[in-house]
């Protein structure tokens, strides 16, 4: 990528780091604002969501401007749609672990922006490229561990063994934690603040219900700030869909930007289920009929 794109995710960066900063100074003041003092002026609270309210809106102008300069025009129309519809920028509310507050809003953008940032850094080989490189060779994984998987679980077992070499704190099933509920993606890397989530497909039917599921994850993994890329992996037997029929289906749906789908075909195959060999005699029917005529 230029140097003008290298450069603006170089301030869009600085500009994240210092409004988690104000959200920080927010709580602060928050904790020491007493019920006495509450409905007095507080000039420092009044200066930190100025100051909140300015980083704010020149991130998602910033995020926009870098979306577009990717090429990726539905993610930047979705930034500047999200801007027109929020009525108060500067709102925080407390966080999923009680460590203070945190603004949805700069979770949303800072989304965004992780999600294009991997695309500026040129030669440079990041975290999140041998996550995902390693998601897109599950089935040489597959192959040279000399397995021939009849379910999703067999293959999560291999590509875990190589996850954890290439990243020592990598986690089967991180919990990911709401108000009501909580959520397991199947791998994730908290470094990167990436997760995946595996799908086993051995017909058409199965990767139609494997989209359906990842549609479900999407609104539940929505939202944390600690996990910000996904990647929805679908393992197929046989060549049963194009990866571009995929992608395009995730633009068509409207799917979360922040999610990557990654179609491979490997080895394996779903357990048939024989029928039961009657049994000597004429079976268990025979017998039955028999003692009816005795």
């Amino acid at each position: 990528m230029g140097k003008e794109e290298q450069l603006l995710t170089t301030s869009i960066r600085n500009s994240i780091n210092e409004a988690h900063k104000i959200v920080d100074k927010i709580t602060n003041l928050s904790l020491d604002n007493t019920l006495e003092s509450r409905d007095k002026p507080n000039p420092a609270m009044d200066e930190a969501d100025e100051l909140l309210e300015w980083y704010l809106t020149k991130l998602y102008r910033e995020v926009g401007m870098l979306a577009e300069r990717m090429q990726v025009p539905r993610t930047a129309m979705r930034i500047a749609a999200e801007f027109d519809a929020i009525k108060n920028i500067t709102s925080v509310a407390a966080s999923n672990f009680d460590t203070g507050l945190a603004s949805p809003h700069l979770s949303s953008i800072g989304g965004y922006f992780e999600s294009l940032a991997t695309m500026t850094q040129g030669t440079e080989v990041t975290g999140l490229e041998v996550f995902r490189t390693i998601l897109e060779n599950t089935p040489a994984i597959i192959q040279l561990a000399g397995v021939a998987p009849e379910k999703e679980s067999r293959v999560q077992e291999e590509v875990m063994k190589v996850l954890k070499i290439a990243f020592p704190g990598a986690e089967r099933e991180p919990s990911i934690s709401h108000v009501f509920k909580r959520y397991k993606p199947d791998f994730g890397v908290r470094s990167l603040m990436a997760a995946a989530e595996y799908k086993f497909a051995d017909t058409l039917s199965e990767v139609k219900k494997s989209l359906d599921e990842i549609y479900t994850d999407m609104k539940g993994y929505a939202g944390h700030s600690d996990w910000r890329t996904f990647y929805a992996v679908i393992y197929t037997t046989d060549r049963l869909v194009n990866p571009k029929e995929i992608e395009a289906e995730f633009l068509s749906v409207g799917a979360d930007v922040q999610w990557f789908p990654i179609v491979v075909v490997g080895n394996g195959g779903r357990k048939s289920k024989r029928p039961a060999r009657p049994q000597a005699g004429g079976g268990a029917i025979n017998r039955v009929n028999r003692n009816r005529s005795s």
